[in-house]
């Protein structure tokens, strides 16, 4: 009967080294691909670091180049926008050396003038020079002529601003 008992025993301590060295090789793999897993995720984060970096290098050489693109055509608009103020100036000299003030639009002119759209007609109340007094409202050539001086500037100047913006736009990298 003992016999059995030892028996029983037997298996019983045989199942439990069992499950002691299954329990320890288990354990074993799982550290062993917890490390290999790990090593896997680390290398993971370090490619997506390396990505973020040179996205970043990227994007900030195209901001230096449109900095240095915008920098330009800003210094070629004021260059130009300088050149148009003194050709403005020698050309309103001109006016006042080869207008004479006399009368050039009457009051009911005027009034269809500063009615129509998208006009400035910036013409002053009263004439001055030769003009008659009771003339009412009347415009001189020389008025006349410095408004078309000022209209054409304000043309020049828009279509200056256009093209400088839209070659900022055609040398942005695609």
């Amino acid at each position: 009967m003992i016999g059995k008992y030892l028996e029983g025993a037997r298996v019983l301590v045989m199942g439990a080294a069992l499950l002691v060295v299954l329990t320890v090789v288990g354990w074993m793999s799982y550290q062993a691909g917890a490390a290999s897993g790990g090593r896997a995720a680390a290398a993971e984060r370090e490619r997506t670091l390396q990505a973020e970096q040179a996205a970043t290098r990227d994007a900030l050489e195209r901001l230096q180049g449109a900095q240095t693109r915008g920098d330009a055509l800003s210094r070629q608009l004021a260059d130009a926008t300088r050149e148009a103020g003194r050709l403005r100036k020698e050309r309103d000299d001109a006016i006042s050396r080869t207008t004479t003030g006399r009368v050039c639009l009457d009051e009911p002119a005027l009034r269809v003038l500063d009615g129509a759209p998208g006009l400035d007609a910036d013409l002053p109340d009263t004439a001055g020079g030769a003009a008659r007094a009771d003339a009412g409202r009347v415009a001189t050539d020389t008025h006349v002529a410095r408004w078309a001086l000022d209209a054409g500037g304000r043309y020049d100047e828009c279509r200056r601003r256009l093209d400088a913006l839209i070659g900022w736009h055609e040398g942005a990298p695609r």
